[in-house]
């Protein structure tokens, strides 16, 4: 447990620690999500399992700007620089960060190591309009060593795409033989929206709204299948 929230720290740091191999940087603009402006104002009280549902997948997407954002930029009038690299050490682990500027897409990768062996990393890119972006990441509890070798191997990837019609979220969780998690979600720019939960590729629950804030709550699990309209 210890060596699990010592990587918590790394990661907080990652934001705010390091020094640039590079004389310039560009900055990274990435996207942020308030998805209780898109939601109906009613939801927050009539469909409050929908809502939490919603509201966390907000939290996985905007955590991802702490991996992918840099707290020091520098620029001259020559322009931006297309590359940066970062490289840190924090006790016993160490952190590499790069990222680059492909065309119109910002990438970035993260590799985290434990004593040498790689535990965490995370890579991912988002177009530099906001329009679309992706990321996946995976832990190896087993690189931590001894007690922590029956833990189950647990990646993460999230992607999304915004455009006039709304935003479309997919975001996965996978603990090996243990669990996989799928969510998806849809929010038009009316306000109504789709949502659905997945697990061990079972449809479990699902919710479909509309922009005046009605909808319906469908648990899958059942059979026949309920259904409860608020």
């Amino acid at each position: 447990m210890k060596k699990i929230i010592s990587i918590i720290i790394v990661v907080l740091f990652v934001s705010c620690s390091g020094d640039s191999t590079s004389e310039n940087q560009f900055e990274p603009k990435v996207t942020s999500f308030n998805f209780e402006e898109r939601l109906p104002e009613n939801m927050q009280t009539d469909a409050t399992i929908v809502y939490s549902q919603v509201m966390s997948m907000q939290a996985q997407m905007n955590a991802v700007g702490v991996f992918m954002t840099n707290s020091e930029w520098m620029n001259n009038s020559s322009g931006y620089q297309s590359r940066t690299t970062d490289d840190w050490s924090y006790e016993d682990y160490n952190v590499e960060y790069s990222y680059d500027l492909v065309g119109n897409q910002y990438q970035f990768l993260y590799t985290v190591t434990y004593q040498g062996e790689v535990y965490y990393t995370i890579e991912g890119w988002q177009m530099s309009d906001g329009s679309a972006g992706y990321w996946a990441s995976s832990i190896d509890f087993e690189a931590l060593g001894q007690g922590m070798e029956n833990m189950p191997d647990y990646t993460t990837e999230l992607s999304w795409t915004s455009d006039t019609d709304g935003l479309n979220m997919e975001m996965s969780f996978d603990f090996g033989d243990t669990m996989q998690v799928f969510y998806e979600m849809n929010i038009n720019n009316d306000g109504s929206g789709y949502f659905a939960y997945t697990l061990n590729n079972d449809l479990t629950y699902s919710a479909l709204w509309n922009a005046n804030g009605t909808g319906q709550w469908t648990n899958h699990t059942t059979s026949p299948p309920s259904i409860t309209y608020w």
